[in-house]
């Protein structure tokens, strides 16, 4: 159970598809923004702590769960132009239309989980970095005092 004194980031360490879902959230609403993915899985790295690989793969998660409603409005696109060609006696032409349909949501799928996979590394490596510099400057950093025994004393 979490105590108050634990702060947000605490309480997400670990939980893979909470931060993943997180990542996810950060990219869509910051799509208008380039590399968002990368922005978002990197928010999905920090959260979820442990190793640069870990990192990638929840970054890659993160890309893939944003890439959802892209993958909904191709595949409503796709049904109503389909729909048209079929409905004019066009099967094959609906048969490109859906290899070029697949081919999109792979390189899409390739794309957002990659960048966002850089983004999850990245993330990592940043909380690494934070946690290295608050144990190097916190209390804890503090020299010991150092006790002069009086017999080996000058």
């Amino acid at each position: 159970m979490a105590t108050r004194s634990d702060s947000f980031v605490e309480r997400r360490e670990g939980d893979f598809w909470v931060n993943a879902l997180i990542g996810a959230v950060v990219m869509v609403v910051l799509s208008w923004i380039p590399f968002a993915t990368v922005l978002g899985g990197g928010v999905a790295g920090y959260l979820q702590r442990g190793t640069r690989t870990e990192g990638a793969r929840i970054g890659a998660v993160s890309g893939l769960l944003a890439a959802v409603p892209v993958f909904a409005v191709l595949v409503l696109v796709f049904s109503v132009f389909s729909f048209g060609a079929v409905a004019g006696g066009e099967a094959f032409g609906a048969a490109v239309f859906a290899a070029i349909l697949l081919f999109a949501l792979a390189v899409t799928a390739a794309v957002v989980a990659g960048t966002g996979a850089v983004g999850g590394y990245l993330g990592v490596y940043l909380r690494e970095r934070t946690d290295d510099d608050a144990d190097d400057h916190g209390p804890a950093a503090v020299d010991p005092t150092v006790e002069v025994d009086p017999e080996t004393a000058p």
